[in-house]
């Protein structure tokens, strides 16, 4: 390598160590404004109704939930939908329970989308209320796959 070649290619790596590094946080969320936005972005694999999230700290905006691209083993021969419930875990009082919403859009390609809104509770989780009206958990009942999950 000559020393104008290597120069060159020391030159081209400079803006690339002197830009900032990114962080989980810039990925995942941080506080703007006083409201803190922490997201899950993840995925669903055979999940059966009963499956509870892992909790997040979204804070105190709205919570939406949106499901891309779901599966189930009965694709094609019923009406696919999956009902997804949002609760507010509470360490010293019962938990607070949120409507449960409807999904059936990502059935067939698509996004499904569910608002909650009002509430306060920050250790957020969903549930899975059931999947193609089956609310059997036990191995009998159907399981849920989704590509993409996005909670903010």
């Amino acid at each position: 390598m000559t020393k104008t070649a290597a120069v060159v290619a020391c030159a081209a790596l400079l803006p690339l160590v002197a830009a900032p590094a990114a962080s989980a946080e810039d990925a995942v969320g941080g506080k703007q404004e006083g409201i803190s936005v922490q997201a899950i972005d993840s995925y669903l694999s055979g999940v059966r109704p009963g499956f509870q999230s892992s909790k997040t700290d979204i804070g105190t905006a709205p919570t939406i939930i949106d499901f891309y691209d779901c599966r189930t083993p009965d694709h094609g021969y019923v009406d696919e939908s999956t009902s997804v419930q949002l609760i507010n875990y509470n360490y010293t009082t019962p938990n607070e329970y949120w409507e449960t919403k409807t999904f059936t859009a990502c059935f067939d390609g698509g996004q499904s989308h569910g608002e909650w809104t009002g509430r306060k509770g920050d250790d957020l989780f969903f549930q899975i209320e059931s999947v193609n009206g089956s609310t059997n958990g036990s191995g009998s009942g159907p399981t849920l796959s989704v590509t993409r999950v996005h909670m903010w």
